[in-house]
């Protein structure tokens, strides 16, 4: 369904006056810093296509198994996790991440039982930095005595979320039970063509992912919201990326593209289509100067942005409503946002809205931004200390643990019947069924 500009307007302006905060606020500083702005759009677009793609790095994340790659190529979704080992864990330890049949993560704690509960969502509910048994699912598995399937992948927006949980929800592993986890830096990942690209981050051979994707883009003719295909769908045309014409031809005339030069500086963007998208924004562009210019770049895109997770949030709930599933939406956050928090910073005026915008539709909703700033507050120590016990870039093990206790009462309320661990009656268990017996079954 199209989104109407009342939900636009929801959806983008109602933050307007956070904008500051809202820029400031939020996700871990990006992987590596933006380089100068360069004297021209080519050259800025020259500079990123040399960071973020190279014939060595695709050709070790195409290679076949086995082989040691955090990712492997989707045609649609462009990459999705893969076994691996990768040292990015706790006190420099490696991190052991091994997947399914279905591409969910080696479920550990109770993986013999039938799982009525999948989990969907970035790199916090991937659980990137922690070995299989150490993710919150896996804490909460052996809490509730169930399994949990975990869907997550690093890197993925909020409609690439979404587009991976329709996919598997229409297979064999469905479940009654939905939870979508949003993290606070994965809106404007939604309407990107390719991250990699945009955030300039030059991954190794072994971590190479961010490639083409599908992704959600405004209609500027029709003025309503499209599913974009993946623009590289096949392992060839990823190939082709590396030459420079066909990587400038993909990304040259996307707005969104555009909008992030432009916020970084680049003094000769096009401005059709960025003028175009404000028009449909509503969103009064001011191009007089180059400052003016960037903080208008970046206060569009955020608006775009939001207005998108708006748009995934009417297909999710639909979806859900169609099959008859339950759903759950999560909010995490990432070191940045959570050191704000604890050193009194309020939520986004963003993220108050969208929380808003759940409650009005009945979905239930839980926000682990007040659970960090209740736990914060038992300590005497500073901010920047309270994020080394919980955090080591995404949570550490002693972070997931965190997370997955400050999510086990709404989540047990939410499940009906509730966990065999929350039944009131009996003391033998039918791990058959996960029901409680009054006598031992003969």
């Amino acid at each position: 369904m199209p989104m109407s500009r009342r939900t636009l307007l929801q959806a983008g302006t109602l933050a307007a006056a956070a904008m500051a905060t809202s820029r400031l606020a939020g996700a871990p500083a990006r992987q590596s810093a933006a380089p100068a702005a360069p004297r021209s759009f080519d050259a800025w677009i020259r500079d990123r296509h040399e960071r973020s793609i190279s014939a060595d790095r695709v050709e070790g994340f195409l290679s076949a198994p086995p082989h040691n790659q955090w990712a492997k190529f989707d045609p649609d979704l462009g990459y999705v996790p893969s076994d691996s080992i990768q040292r990015d864990g706790i006190d420099g330890s490696c991190s052991i991440y091994r997947y399914g049949p279905s591409g969910e993560r080696r479920m550990i704690h109770y993986a013999d039982r039938h799982c009525r509960v999948n989990t969907y969502g970035n790199s916090f509910t991937q659980c990137h930095q922690v070995s299989d048994g150490e993710t919150w699912q896996e804490a909460l598995a052996a809490h509730l005595g169930e399994p949990i399937r975990n869907f997550g992948v690093g890197g993925y927006g909020v409609f690439q979320a979404f587009a991976r949980l329709r996919r598997m929800e229409q297979t064999d592993i469905r479940t009654p039970f939905v939870i979508f986890n949003i993290y606070d830096n994965d809106h404007e990942r939604s309407i990107m063509p390719w991250r990699g690209f945009m955030t300039g981050t030059r991954h190794s051979v072994e971590m190479y992912h961010g490639n083409p994707w599908t992704h959600l883009r405004v209609n500027l003719d029709r003025g309503d919201w499209e599913e974009m295909p993946n623009p590289c769908p096949t392992p060839a045309a990823l190939r082709q990326l590396v030459s420079l014409e066909h990587a400038r031809a993909l990304v040259t005339g996307h707005e969104i593209v555009q909008l992030r030069a432009m916020s970084e500086g680049v003094p000769d963007v096009p401005r059709d289509r960025i003028r175009r998208l404000a028009d449909w924004a509503r969103f009064p562009f001011d191009f007089t100067d180059p400052d003016s210019r960037s903080a208008s770049a970046a206060e569009l895109m955020r608006i775009v942005a939001r207005a998108s997770t708006i748009q995934v949030m009417e297909k999710l709930q639909a979806f859900a409503n169609a099959g008859q599933q339950r759903l759950l939406v999560l909010l995490s956050y990432g070191t940045g946002a959570i050191r704000r928090a604890c050193d009194g910073g309020t939520k986004l005026a963003d993220d108050v809205a969208l929380l808003r915008w759940c409650a009005e539709r009945g979905i239930p909703t839980h926000d682990v931004f007040d659970a960090h700033v209740a736990d914060f507050a038992q300590f005497r120590i500073s901010s920047a200390d309270y994020i080394k016990r919980l955090f080591i870039g995404h949570y550490s093990p002693a972070g997931n643990h965190f997370f997955a206790t400050a999510i086990r009462k709404p989540i047990v309320d939410w499940l009906d019947p509730k966990p065999i661990a929350y039944q009131g009656r009996g003391n033998i268990i039918d791990f058959q069924d996960g029901r409680y017996l009054d006598r031992a079954p003969r």
